[in-house]
């Protein structure tokens, strides 16, 4: 992987921002590609010789409703007819497999060049240069600049319910940032002692003042410092 993310860039919506390595999807998709190809042969093949052993069983009829041939040589044609069919059939199986696995693999290729949905600023980048991502793996998070959010964790044994309540991010350069808490995580490990909180920043305060990915503390609002 490709990767041009990292934490507090700026993109824009369309830039790119991690590229996979596309080499074994191209190879796959080649040899998809050979598969369908080789089946769509068999099938026309299948086809033509079925198309010619209907042709030769009736005439083989026509021969033997006249007595001139034996009722034995039209049932071997027509056993040959129904094999024919059996291996177009067969074909025709393995062509949509191929088919199915052109087209996923297809859609994995163009999704390997990975753009930003929107603009935004980059935030807890989760891969490295270099790395194998598994499909569905996240790489990033985007932040709309104008809709970032506090993140903050609190211990257990403090039994007070945070929700709604009104508090200052206080960032490591010393800005105070109001907040209010909107909603608890409660999604963790229990040997983690912690509950995690989400606030939303205070619409009148300059959002251009701090940045995604600024640390520093929480303290509950009109606390004494």
């Amino acid at each position: 992987m490709t990767l041009q993310a990292r934490n507090g860039k700026k993109v824009k919506a369309g830039d790119i921002v991690a590229e996979l390595d596309d080499t074994k999807l191209k190879h796959d998709l080649d040899q998809a590609v050979g598969q369908y190809e080789s089946a769509k042969g068999q099938a026309g093949r299948a086809s033509a010789a079925y198309a010619n052993a209907q042709r030769r069983a009736r005439m083989e009829q026509r021969l033997v409703r006249y007595g001139a041939a034996a009722p034995e040589a039209y049932r071997g044609i027509e056993s040959e007819a129904k094999q024919y069919g059996a291996d177009g059939a067969a074909a025709a199986g393995s062509m949509k497999q191929a088919k199915a696995m052109i087209d996923d693999l297809t859609g994995q290729l163009s999704k390997a060049k990975i753009p930003a949905p929107y603009d935004g600023v980059l935030s807890v980048v989760k891969v490295k240069e270099g790395q194998a991502a598994r499909r569905g793996e996240p790489i990033a998070r985007l932040f709309d600049p104008n809709q970032l959010v506090i993140r903050f964790a609190v211990p257990s044994s403090y039994k007070k319910n945070l929700v709604e309540a009104n508090v200052e991010f206080v960032t490591d350069e010393g800005k105070v940032v109001p907040a209010q808490v909107r909603t608890a995580d409660d999604d963790h490990d229990p040997a983690i002692e912690f509950t995690t909180y989400e606030a939303v920043i205070d619409p009148t305060y300059r959002i251009d003042e701090i940045r995604v990915g600024d640390n520093g503390h929480v303290r509950i609002a009109g606390a004494v410092r």
